[in-house]
């Protein structure tokens, strides 16, 4: 295999990225509570692509191990920021070229913007600043899926408004959505993974 080019077998298809690891080969994988996120980033997992999780759901899972009295539910503010920072620690550790994030700082703006909480300029600066493609794949909200658990407690409601406000938010901070088929996994895997290859 020559120098830049990565073979991935997916389905009895091949595809042949012509060296993707160029200006900001980080990907955003996004979109509200249901919309299959969690389910198609474990798919690019199996892939043995490099995928980074959700650091909101991991959060509020140390918080509740630990005890810890802030979730987005009852602490916003706070919340957001324990949230903002690991990711912070997570941009600035990241030593691979190629990889999928499951949301971004970006979804940290939206949630602050529905709870009427003043974006905080630090925040921003660091989206800009960071290595975020600017092409962002968007699962959209998915009435089939919809479930809640522990993390997850959005009513339907409260998810759509979410799918707004993140659509909203990503457009005006420059970024480029493409909206993820609702399709079974394979066929949304390949989508991604053709998108990638075209840019």
């Amino acid at each position: 295999m020559s120098k830049g080019l990565l073979i991935v077998l997916f389905s009895s298809h091949v595809y042949i990225f012509g060296r993707i690891m160029t200006h900001h080969p980080h990907y955003i994988i996004t979109g509200p509570p249901s919309s299959g996120k969690t389910t198609l980033i474990k798919s690019l997992q199996d892939l043995n692509y490099k995928c980074y999780p959700e650091m909101a759901r991991l959060v509020i899972q140390n918080n509740i191990k630990n005890d810890v009295d802030c979730f987005p539910w009852n602490n916003t503010l706070d919340f957001s920021h324990q949230v903002f920072l690991e990711i912070s620690n997570l941009l600035s550790s990241i030593n691979t070229d190629f990889c999928f994030f499951d949301r971004s700082l970006v979804d940290i703006i939206a949630y602050m913007d529905i709870s009427k909480i003043s974006r905080n300029k630090i925040y921003i600066n660091a989206i800009k600043t960071s290595s975020y493609n600017k092409n962002v794949f968007f699962l959209p909200y998915w009435e089939d899926i919809y479930t809640i658990d522990l993390q997850r407690r959005e009513s339907k409601e409260q998810a759509k408004l979410i799918e707004k406000n993140l659509r909203l938010i990503y457009n005006e901070l420059g970024f480029n959505l493409i909206d993820v088929p609702m399709n079974v996994i394979k066929e949304r895997v390949d989508f991604i993974l053709k998108n990638v290859q075209s840019f």
